[in-house]
């Protein structure tokens, strides 16, 4: 119910549009601000990483330039090597200990002074010893060796000394021979327990661990202790070696972490040590996926009260449409009598509102055109059926048999609408002859049916008074040029049968031929024919005269007969009418004629509607002691 107002479908628009404007926006932003978090976090670890670095190689260049500085004195100074270290020792209070390690002249026989060591104990203390109390030979172990092929030093990897907890790492430098290239190793030791104190000093992001791992991954000082003297995970060495940075190492990777982390790593310089950062993925993006909810939480709060004014504003927008819909309601259910609100406003609304009043109006006034215009439709289909009636009223019954039953008439007028101009008509002249009227009166309707009223009137009165076919459409055509300003006319086909001999005479003013149905075959008559009543003063129209037999009968149509068609546009025709009449059978009654030629024209249209008024009448002869020779001629007036 609540969706079925505009309003409401418009506020939950506009709330859905926003939301889903919100939720892409704010992805975007998510990604763009978390790599923008990712870089400032790589900028901070580098800051700091490189701090510690410079602290870190500080440290251990002052002890490489120690043990770079002693070999080039022990190698002039062999001999003196024990002093020389001593003194070393006691001035650089941040070396462990001290060894100048020289290739015994006979590894058979060794000599102290051959790897003399001074060494500071933990209380600070100096003593003096000899590598040929390690417990593996000096000249073959793995740091001599190396610090042999370390002409410009090298560090050593980190170790535990006897006596010792803490870790240490020596530097190794080789001492050059004046006949050999290098007849030693000076080495200086510092505990790189500093490096732990130095991880702990550092100023490191929230949550970050810092740490210090030699080339093979080993971790030299962590803030994590128990990961001191241990090898990072096999992620961890492949990105060390790599060199990629910064790296992201998940516990799925099998990195020895148990959440997602990033790593930093900064080379320090002179060393194959690397210094790095370690940072927990969640406590990267903590600050962002606050500021995320926080944003989405007001991004919501934003959007119900933009969905709230969108739908107050939309509401009382709407009222007015609203009000409209009713009224147009109204308007279906025939009520335009109602009031509506009287805006000034001039935007859509206002102008729709202006616009349905005066339809409104306009409507109402239509409404009572239509009830006038059907009133006046009413009382003229009155007035046409009373027309009709009186029309119907001027013609005679259809069937007509005359008395001694040798003339009998049939006849039928369908009007094309409710009245029309088409006539028939017959009536006695006198006790031996019958007159047959067929006509048609041009244009259809009122004047068609008044004209066919005045035709019918005079011709009854004028045939009285005349001797053959021809006077009576002479004289009704004088009586019809009188006063006929609109030069209306009447096709009129006149016959006049003797009833004692059965002697026909026919005159055609301008209308169809008939037809002679004789023999069981049908023909038409060839009656020549004078122009239409009505428009000739001086109009002649010769008679044509032939005797019925007994059976023969005379069909005489109009042309709403022959020019009867369909959709197809093709008249019915003369030659139609005439198969039509040869199927009859000979000696029928003239109504079979009639009713065969409506059904055949009635079967030809196919219901399409009547294009212009019918008129059929067929006469028959019925005397059979007529039977003889047909008379045929044709008379002038």
């Amino acid at each position: 119910m609540v969706l079925r107002s505009v309003a409401s479908r418009l506020a939950l628009g506009v709330l859905l549009g926003s939301a889903l404007v919100l939720v892409v926006t704010g992805g975007l932003m998510l990604t763009h601000t978390r790599e923008q978090i990712l870089d400032q976090t790589e900028q901070q670890a580098a800051a700091v990483s490189g701090w510690a670095a410079t602290r870190i190689q500080g440290r251990l260049d002052n002890v490489s330039r120690v043990a770079q500085v002693l070999a080039g004195i022990l190698a002039t100074r062999r001999d003196e090597a024990p002093a020389v270290i001593r003194d070393t020792l006691a001035v650089n209070p941040e070396l462990v200990d001290i060894t100048a390690a020289f290739i015994p002249r006979d590894t058979s026989a060794p000599r102290p002074v051959d790897a003399p060591v001074a060494r500071r104990a933990i209380d600070g203390r100096l003593s003096m010893g000899s590598r040929l109390d390690d417990p593996e030979v000096y000249w073959t172990s793995p740091w001599f060796v190396r610090g042999l092929n370390c002409e410009r030093g090298c560090w050593q990897a980190p170790f535990h000394s006897v006596g010792r907890t803490d870790t240490l790492v020596g530097y190794s430098v080789a001492i050059p021979g004046k006949d050999l290239p290098v007849i030693g190793v000076a080495d200086a030791t510092i505990s790189i327990d500093w490096l732990q104190k130095l991880l702990g000093e550092l100023n490191k992001p929230k949550h970050a661990s810092a740490f210090v791992v030699d080339a093979d991954g080993v971790f030299l000082a962590h803030d994590w202790a128990s990961y001191v003297g241990t090898r990072g995970s096999k992620p961890f060495r492949e990105a060390l070696s790599a060199g990629t940075n910064p790296v992201r190492i998940t516990p799925e990777m099998g990195g020895r972490v148990s959440e997602p982390v990033w790593v930093y790593f900064v080379k320090i310089p002179g060393t194959t040590w690397t210094f790095g950062l370690t940072m927990p993925e969640r406590e990267v993006f903590a600050d962002l996926r606050r500021t995320y909810y926080v944003d989405i939480l007001l991004g919501l709060l934003a959007l119900a009260g933009v969905s709230l004014i969108a739908l107050v504003i939309t509401r009382r927008l709407m009222a007015p449409l609203g009000v409209l819909s009713d009224r147009a309601e109204d308007v279906a259910r025939g009520h335009l009598d109602f009031p509506l609100p009287k805006l000034r406003r001039r935007d859509e609304v206002g102008r729709l509102t202006r616009a349905f009043d005066q339809m409104r109006h306009q409507l109402a006034g239509h409404i009572d055109t239509a009830k006038q215009t059907a009133r006046e439709q009413e009382r003229m289909a009155s007035e046409l059926e009373i027309a009709r009636q009186i029309q119907l009223a001027l013609i005679p019954e259809p069937h007509w048999l005359a008395a001694d039953g040798r003339v009998e008439v049939h006849a039928a007028l369908r009007p094309a609408s409710a009245v029309g101009g088409d006539l028939y008509t017959y009536f006695t002249l006198g006790a031996r002859h019958v007159c047959v009227m067929v006509g048609d009166v041009s244009d259809k309707g009122i004047p068609a049916a008044l004209f066919m009223a005045r035709t019918i009137t005079l011709a009854r009165t004028l045939a009285t008074h005349a001797r053959s076919p021809s006077e009576i459409l002479g004289a009704l055509n004088l009586e019809l040029c009188k006063g006929n300003d609109t030069c209306m006319f009447v096709t009129l086909l006149c016959g006049v049968v003797e009833t004692e001999t059965g002697l026909l005479s026919l005159a055609s003013a301008g209308h169809e031929q008939p037809v002679l149905h004789a023999g069981g075959s049908a023909t038409l008559v060839d009656v020549e024919t004078g122009p239409a009543l009505g428009l000739d003063r001086e109009a002649r129209y010769p008679v044509r005269v032939l005797t019925l037999l007994g059976g023969d009968t005379v069909l005489m149509y109009t042309d709403g007969v022959s020019e009867a068609h369909a959709d197809n546009q093709r008249l019915y025709g003369t030659h139609a009418i005439l198969d039509s009449v040869a199927r009859i059978d000979e000696g029928a009654a003239p109504e079979a004629y009639v009713e065969g030629v409506l059904g055949d024209v009635d079967a030809y249209v196919d219901g399409a509607p009547a294009y212009d008024d019918i008129a059929l009448l067929a006469l028959t002869w019925h005397e059979s002691g007529a039977a003889g020779v047909r008379f045929d001629a044709v008379a002038h007036s």
